[in-house]
């Protein structure tokens, strides 16, 4: 028999059926984020911000009580290359661009420039940069992973990473960590493109390289930042007309999700939109069908053609998950119009810009079922908290739980008909007995869960 999960503070989500043990009349549907608004939330406005495109990654600080977004910008003069800029938020809605006075550009260091234009002849970008509690050295508070197209057919183009202890003043490796160009009878690791990101692993105490390798997706783990393993496939594209453009992992709970930018190559299409990833080990990825997580814009809005992620996970604020991603009205597809007339030719060439799509709080997936009824029961679980809390809506319905033993029979005090039904919605509702406020006489104790949801939806479900 199988070793009980833990019943912890931790959610457990639906994103998978993994403690899931038989489910009656139950059906799971799959999520999408809902945008904030009809424009952008950060664009590139500022003189030095004049770049087509626009790598990004955004985290909240909770020491300094702020949202931070490093961008990408520049081409703001004949000969300008990449820059990467900081803007600041207290909200993750209203931004603004501090005063920096490190780097120059058009004459001035009034700018928020965070890396300069003269670093690798500005042919460098960064997608992911994210800071590191964990680190004991404080010089490497922050961590970075970036690509640079610097000599292009030699040695130095290839992905980077950097280290900085303020997010301000970053220190880049010599030479690329992964090689495009790997040498032949070296160490390099490579060969590898651009569209990078980098996961910090708390589950396991390690760093994620996801790296692009033709059609495919690379994976590299590093235990200290420096040393990192040969890059090896993870996720392949299913047909030429697909593409796996980049993708994003974090840890969720007990497991791991992630953000595909999935790139539908198409001569007609050529647009991208975001995909969810799961996993439980971080090695193995599988994509999540149905409808994307976030989903290309309409006719009309600035987002129409392409969405690409960001290179930080999503925020919680309040009940609801922060997703950040990048758009633009243009294709991908970089030839004229006048050169394949499927391409419209009235695509928006203005700069990409930060976008903002909301969730709610463990609300990537959901089992329910309608007033007929429908019930799941999970696999053997051990509680290690004293209060089962439910994320669910059930305002105009109800859901009840009764707690098995190990061979299925409800345990005294805790079956159904103990069990107050929740009709609410809400994202944390403790579930009462009669007679019993909390799981405390079943701690340690292997059991498993029946929920009964009658016009119910259920999200996840943890004990604190």
């Amino acid at each position: 028999m199988a070793e009980p999960g833990r019943l912890s503070a931790t959610p457990r989500l639906f994103v998978d059926f993994r403690d899931v043990e038989r489910r009656e009349n139950i059906t799971r549907q799959y999520h999408q984020a809902r945008k904030h608004g009809a424009h952008p939330v950060l664009k590139q406005e500022a003189p030095w911000e004049q770049h087509p495109g626009m790598t990004a990654a955004v985290i909240y600080d909770e020491r300094e009580g702020l949202f931070k977004a490093w961008y990408m910008a520049g081409f703001y003069a004949p000969g300008a290359g990449h820059v990467q800029c900081l803007a600041l938020s207290e909200d993750g809605i209203h931004w603004w661009r501090p005063s920096l006075k490190r780097h120059e550009a058009l004459g001035s260091v009034e700018n928020n420039i965070v890396i300069p234009a003269s670093h690798h002849e500005g042919q460098d970008h960064f997608e992911t940069m994210l800071k590191d509690p964990a680190d004991p050295d404080p010089a490497r508070r922050y961590k970075a992973i970036g690509w640079s197209s610097y000599d292009w057919d030699g040695p130095l183009a290839g992905i980077y990473t950097a280290t900085s202890p303020d997010g301000l003043d970053w220190h880049h490796t010599p030479e690329p960590v992964f090689h495009y160009h790997p040498r032949p009878g070296t160490a390099d690791l490579g060969p590898v493109g651009d569209a990078q990101s980098l996961m910090i692993d708390t589950l396991r105490g390690r760093y994620a390289a996801f790296l692009r390798g033709g059609a495919s997706r690379l994976l590299s783990w590093s235990e200290d930042f420096v040393h990192w393993t040969p890059p090896k496939p993870f996720l392949t594209a299913l047909h030429d007309e697909e593409g796996l453009y980049n993708n994003t992992g974090f840890v969720y709970g007990d497991q791991y999700l992630g953000i595909l930018t999935h790139f539908d190559k198409g001569p007609v299409t050529q647009t991208q939109a975001l995909q969810l990833l799961s996993s439980r080990d971080g090695e193995g990825w599988a994509r999540i069908p149905g409808e994307p997580l976030v989903d290309l814009g309409q006719v009309g809005e600035w987002d129409r053609f392409q969405l690409l992620l960001t290179g930080a996970p999503p925020i919680r604020v309040g009940d609801q998950l922060f997703i950040y991603y990048r758009g633009t009205a243009r294709r991908h597809n970089k030839v004229p119009a006048e050169f394949d007339p499927r391409i419209a030719s009235d695509q928006d060439r203005r700069t990409m810009s930060i976008g903002l799509a909301r969730l709610r709080v463990d609300g990537f997936a959901s089992v329910s079922a309608s007033y007929e009824g429908g019930r799941l029961t999970t696999t053997l679980l051990r509680a290690e908290g004293e209060e089962l809390r439910l994320n669910l809506k059930a305002d105009y319905g109800k859901v009840g739980v009764e707690c098995l033993d190990e061979e299925g029979r409800p345990l005294p005090g805790f079956g159904l008909e103990d069990c107050v039904p929740l009709s609410v919605d809400a994202v944390a509702a403790p579930v009462r007995w009669q007679g019993q406020s909390s799981l405390g006489p079943l701690r340690q104790r292997p059991i498993r869960l029946r929920f009964h949801l009658h016009n119910a939806r259920l999200y996840s479900y943890c004990c604190v």
